[in-house]
């Protein structure tokens, strides 16, 4: 009896569609273009078992994935109710961190009306530029010189300007506009950059 022949090892790969297609190109009739399309989506379409046995277990992991990430929303909206958020009439609800967002159960992204800005929450409000801060005593001492501008500093601690005699507020004016004019139309950029972090 003659010898067994030897096992071809593992089998060809099969015939990609641009082989099966291989001078079809050419022909120009939609017969051949509709026969071309078929072949190439039939090969696209045909897969190995183990290429369909990764493809199912794939979509197991997502489909337990989403499950999961569901179990948990429920298990949150059971235990932790979110209060609807009411903004006072004049405030922008983009300063304000809307709070289903800080609980990670906002779905609505940028068609949200409150903001989604963790940083918004832990900015205070900024300072006027247009008060003064400082303490009581800074200005007793600039009060304490005399003459017109003394009166006018005590009229404008003691009430608002509908008080004040017109010498007071010649007064004022002439303090305010009589110094010359030593400034630039340039902002420095750190001073915009320290008003917007006050």
């Amino acid at each position: 009896m003659p010898p067994k022949k030897p096992d071809p090892g593992p089998k060809k790969v099969k015939a990609s569609a641009a082989d099966k297609t291989f001078g079809m190109k050419n022909k120009k009739g939609g017969a051949a273009q509709r026969q071309i399309k078929q072949i190439q989506q039939a090969t696209a379409s045909a897969k190995t078992p183990e290429e369909k046995k990764k493809a199912a277990e794939k979509e197991a992991r997502e489909k337990e994935k989403v499950a999961g990430e569901a179990a948990k929303r429920e298990a949150l909206e059971l235990f932790n109710p979110v209060n609807t958020q009411k903004v006072a009439f004049g405030v922008d609800p983009k300063t304000v961190l809307c709070g289903f967002f800080k609980r990670g159960l906002c779905d609505k992204g940028r068609k949200c009306k409150f903001s989604h800005d963790v940083e918004v929450e832990r900015r205070t409000a900024k300072r006027s530029l247009y008060t003064d801060t400082r303490d009581g005593e800074e200005q007793e001492e600039d009060g304490e010189g005399g003459g017109e501008g003394g009166e006018a500093g005590r009229g404008e601690k003691e009430g608002g300007m509908e008080d004040w005699t017109e010498e007071q507020l010649r007064g004022v004016v002439m303090s305010k506009h009589g110094n010359p004019k030593t400034t630039t139309d340039k902002v420095c950029k750190f001073f915009v950059e320290a008003v917007e972090n006050q």
